[in-house]
């Protein structure tokens, strides 16, 4: 299908509250109503095994993962060592990630819980982790993500991302004015995708001690920011 730039909104910010991103939730939840079963192979990605080993450099333990979906790195990083906690919107993706561990032996502390509203003690993580989450969220949106982040990690806690090069892909969409696409096509109605700018990351991490991109697979993004 080709893509289809049908109007571009004049609002610049979404909130909780708007349609637009109440179809986003609904999106994530309706595509992983249909998966019965957790796919237990790990993702060919050359930057997959940097994760765990940059987490061990800097002493981490206790991991936060972001938008874990049905676990996998979650899983991997359990399996690393590490204490981890695993959220993500969908509670079809929370429960496949539930059969994983326990089939596997894992004790993961899997949550339900949008990013945007997750509540967690500060200072109560050693690392945060999200693997091609944030290319789902408007850079408003965004901001408030890095700022819980910040909050969340503990002094010299670590923050470990990866933030895909994402074009528009198939499929009907609109723009809002920060760029990011809203789907209205059948197959990824409210599902968002935005491409992140490497200033925008150094913005998003700015209140970090330090921040380093690193270009990985594909023109895809590894960030690392250190609080």
């Amino acid at each position: 299908m080709v893509n289809i730039v049908a109007q571009r909104q004049t609002a610049v910010e979404l909130d909780l509250s708007s349609e637009i991103y109440r179809e986003n939730l609904a999106f994530w939840e309706k595509a992983w109503s249909g998966v019965t079963r957790p796919y237990k192979q790990l993702p060919q990605l050359s930057y997959v095994p940097r994760i765990p080993a940059d987490l061990k450099e800097k002493g981490v333990k206790k991991v936060l993962d972001l938008g874990c979906g049905s676990g996998w790195l979650s899983i991997y990083l359990c399996r690393e060592g590490f204490q981890v906690t695993g959220v993500d919107v969908s509670a079809q993706a929370i429960k496949l990630g539930k059969i994983w561990a326990r089939e596997d032996g894992h004790t993961i502390d899997f949550q339900v819980s949008d990013i945007e509203t997750m509540e967690f003690e500060e200072d109560s993580f050693d690392a945060v982790v999200a693997n091609s989450i944030f290319e789902h969220f408007p850079l408003n949106m965004s901001r408030d993500i890095a700022e819980r982040i910040f909050k969340m990690l503990k002094p010299g806690g670590v923050f470990i991302g990866c933030f895909d090069n994402v074009g528009g892909g198939p499929g009907e969409y609109f723009e809002l004015e920060d760029g990011t696409h809203v789907y209205t096509d059948p197959m990824r109605k409210g599902m968002l995708l935005r491409r992140y700018q490497n200033q925008e990351l150094h913005d998003l991490f700015k209140d970090f001690s330090s921040i380093k991109i690193e270009e990985v697979d594909a023109g895809s993004n590894y960030l690392t920011a250190v609080k």
